[in-house]
């Protein structure tokens, strides 16, 4: 189900900024603002982060499957590019998927993936840079390696949990996939 185009709900980010849940097939944007408001984002808004959660998470183990076999530096900075843009986007739906987690009470399930997933990321996009800086079959080796480490263990699982926690809090039913390891 998708999100109506301009719809927004206001929600408190936990991490203090203003994220933004794109619906990528319309254009609309379901918003989470930092503000004083804790507001229970409405289904189709946590209906449409997990979506493109998932479409971010899938983005992103695509390229690191593909990473280890490529040989020319276009195509790993293109592919390192690419899952780093939807490494980047994956804040803004789990930002959503926490408030939404936290607004229904899901208690330290729904802290434990958030937290995970905040803790690791930066792992993940630091060894994306790298490879983009510099797009080298070495380089590749020693960062992909580093990331799965950090986010087959804990980012992966984490983002199925945290995103059934808020759809079951807003009502709707647990349908998030398990994302296989990459590697």
């Amino acid at each position: 189900m998708k999100a109506p185009t301009g719809q927004s709900s206001n929600a408190r980010a936990p991490s203090g900024q203003t994220t933004t849940a794109k619906d990528s097939t319309s254009g609309g944007a379901a918003k989470a603002t930092s503000g004083s408001s804790s507001k229970k984002p409405s289904m189709a808004t946590v209906q449409q982060a997990t979506t493109n959660f998932a479409k971010d998470a899938n983005t992103v183990s695509a390229s690191l499957n593909q990473l280890p076999d490529e040989t020319s530096a276009n195509s790993i900075k293109s592919l390192a590019t690419t899952a780093f843009n939807a490494e980047s986007d994956e804040d803004a739906q789990r930002a959503v998927l926490a408030v939404a987690a936290a607004a229904a009470a899901a208690g330290s399930a729904g802290s434990s993936s958030n937290t995970k997933i905040v803790q690791n990321t930066p792992t993940v996009l630091e060894g994306l840079k790298a490879i983009m800086q510099k797009p080298t079959a070495v380089t590749v080796k020693s960062n992909v390696a580093t990331i799965q480490n950090s986010r087959n263990p804990n980012i992966l699982p984490s983002i199925t949990q945290l995103s059934n926690l808020a759809l079951k809090a807003v009502g709707s039913t647990m349908t998030q996939q398990k994302f296989p390891a990459t590697g």
